[in-house]
This record gives C-alpha cells, structure tokens and sequence, in this order.
C-alpha cells in the first residue's frame, strides 16, 4: 500500500489510498464504467485544483472529518503542494495507478489546453483595448 505523510496548517495528515477512500467518491464493486467517470472526476478535481475535491480526498485519505480538513485548508498558506502529494499518491497507489495512468494525460492536456485559451484571449484583449486608445 502506498501512502505518504503531509502537514497542513500545523497538523499532520497520515494519507493512503484504500477501499474505504473509493468507497467515499462512490466507486464500488461490479460497476467498472460509472467507477471510471467517478475516478476522473476525483483526478479532475484534484488536478484542476478545486478545493473540494481536495478536502474529500484528504478526509477519505486520512480518516479525518471534512470540517476539521476544511478548517486546515482554509488556513493553509499554500495548497500547491498538497495538490501535488494527493496527486502523486492517487499516480502511485496499488488500487488507483492503473486507471489514473490512463486517465490523468488526457485530463493534464485539457487544463493546458484551458490555459493556452485563456493567455490567448488575454493577449487579444489587451491587444484590442491598446489598439482602442486615442493617441
């Protein structure tokens, strides 16, 4: 089993990635498509950074109470590398690897591909906005 240790906000987070935690995001036994789309919701969020995701994965991770997790993230300084550690664990762990090894690639390239988008369009309204000025 894999598992790795984290600190937030002063306290310690045992994590592992175990039954109970796919139990938690709904993945179950005899229901391999819905367990995929339940997985790469838990990869997307977790990539893309949404917090809640983060704090349910840290409770199903380490046993810990969502509103004792989320006290802890809302005071955390900086969340990148917890991000970073749920990430790696999920990559890493018996019961995860194989289905996060094919799903995780296509995710990464959307959220770059979002990123580009979103620089692009940035540059184009400055670009716009600079061209709009009276000398």
């Amino acid at each position: 089993m894999s598992q790795t240790t984290i600190t937030i906000n002063g306290n310690q987070y045992d994590l592992k990635v175990t039954f109970k935690f796919l139990a938690a995001f709904g993945i179950v036994k005899n229901d391999f498509e819905n367990n995929i789309e339940k997985m790469g919701n838990i990869v997307m969020g977790i990539v893309g950074g949404d917090p809640y995701s983060l704090v349910k994965a840290l409770s199903a991770m380490s046993g810990k109470d969502e509103a004792t997790v989320q006290a802890d993230i809302e005071n955390a300084d900086d969340l990148d590398q917890v991000f970073e550690a749920v990430e790696n664990l999920l990559v890493a762990s018996p019961l995860t690897k194989t289905t996060v090894s094919k799903i995780i690639k296509p995710i990464k390239d959307t959220f770059d591909n979002m990123d580009k988008k979103m620089e692009e369009a940035m540059t184009d309204k400055s670009l716009t906005a600079s061209s709009n000025t009276p000398a």
